[in-house]
This record gives C-alpha cells, structure tokens and sequence, in this order.
C-alpha cells in the first residue's frame, strides 16, 4: 500500500513551494536593471548626509500631509511646502536619481502584485469605490 501523506503534511509541502517560488521571484527581481538602478542611487544617496538628511525631511512632509488627509485635516500650507521643496529638489541629481530609481521599482512590484490580484481575483466583487459593498465593512 503507497504511504499517502496527511493533508497537514500536505499543506506544509504546498507553502514550503510556494515560499521556494517566492525566493525565486525575489532574486529574479534583484537581477532586474530597476533593482541594480535603485541600488545605485540609493548607495549614493546613503554617501551624503546632507542629501540623505534633505529626503528625510521631504518623507516627513509627506507623511505628515497622508496622516493630515486620513484625518480630515486641512494641510494646504504643509503642501505648499512639500511641493516647493519637491521642485527644488528635482534639480538635485542625487535625490532626483534615487527618486526616479525607487518609483521605477516599485512600479514593477505593483506589476507583480497586479498579477496576483487579478489571478487570485483577490478584489473582484467588491465595488472599490464604494466601502458600502463590502460586506465585511457593514
């Protein structure tokens, strides 16, 4: 009689692919010319404090201004100033390199994940512009 494994052995078999399949994903990313671009960037970003410390302060701005928003609050000046500090730095070609760097990878992690929803119908049913249609919200 063939040795028929349990479905907790089964399980653990199935998520242990899976992961293998997610590792291999990962080095497929970090061999990807986005991955090695923001590396770059990022490295020399990391070299300069002034220009490291310089995007802190605009991720501050920028936090700020989400969390202002989620809460309803009125942060026009705090924009204002985000988006001068944003055009001054857009001359900067540190920051302005790390920036590009880092959007073009994560518009390819979005790819990814993209794929995922749509092949796990992971949001199909729900209405995303109405919290109304979810059930899990009522």
């Amino acid at each position: 009689m063939a040795y028929i494994p349990s479905d907790k052995k089964k399980k653990a078999d199935y998520r242990s692919l899976i992961k293998k399949q997610a590792f291999r994903l990962a080095e497929l990313l970090a061999q990807s010319p986005e991955y090695m671009q923001y590396i770059d960037a990022r490295d020399r970003l990391a070299a300069d404090d002034e220009q490291s410390s310089i995007l802190a302060d605009l991720r501050q701005q920028q936090l700020f201004m989400r969390m202002a928003d989620i809460m309803g609050e009125d942060a026009d000046d705090e924009r204002d100033d985000f988006n001068s500090l944003y055009a001054t730095l857009s001359g900067n070609p540190v920051i302005s390199d790390y920036l590009f760097a880092e959007g073009r990878l994560f518009h390819l992690i979005a790819d990814v994940e993209e794929v995922f929803s749509d092949t796990l119908e992971l949001t199909q049913g729900f209405d995303q512009e109405s919290p109304e249609s979810n059930p899990l919200l009522n």
